[in-house]
């Protein structure tokens, strides 16, 4: 009987562990190439330098601490080489905007309010950035980052 059960054990947390990896398995990876329909909303489908998206929310704490530091570095990026797209995942859309407005947001944003971009990426986290060259993501970096623009300045230099 006690065989009966651990292996009733077994094959349960199988399917357990299946399903928690699976959930993230739709979500774009390094290596992955995105969606056309992605690339033009996001205004990249012809861009031929480094697309940084970074996703964020105003509920996102660390979102606080960052984005004006990412803010000031897409004022000095060149845009032939790379240039900052942020995803606003706030659902709403009222919020999200007076959020960026409090912070000045110079770069293109895509207000995500529909979580349909959000959905096709599916970060683990916030901030979430991903790295986007010729449609193909070369890089994810999660979560909170001290010096986030030093690190996404000598991320795009290593990337070109």
């Amino acid at each position: 009987m006690n065989k009966v059960i651990y292996t009733i054990y077994a094959l349960l947390l199988g399917l357990m562990l299946s399903f928690i990896f699976s959930m993230n398995a739709y979500a774009y990876k390094v290596g992955d190439k995105i969606d056309a329909d992605v690339a033009k909303l996001l205004k990249i489908e012809d861009y031929q330098g480094i697309s940084v998206v970074d996703f964020f929310a105003s509920w996102c704490v660390s979102c606080i601490i960052e984005l004006p530091l990412i803010n000031k570095l897409s004022k000095q990026l060149d845009d032939k080489q790379a240039r900052i797209i942020g995803i606003g995942m706030d659902e709403d859309l009222a919020e999200g905007l007076a959020f960026q407005k409090e912070l000045g947001l110079e770069f293109f944003v895509y207000n995500d309010y529909k979580q349909e971009v959000v959905a096709k990426f599916d970060p683990i986290g916030v901030p979430a950035i991903y790295y986007i060259k010729d449609g193909v993501v070369k890089k994810v970096i999660y979560g909170a980052v001290e010096h986030i623009d030093q690190v996404i300045k000598a991320d795009i230099d290593k990337l070109e």
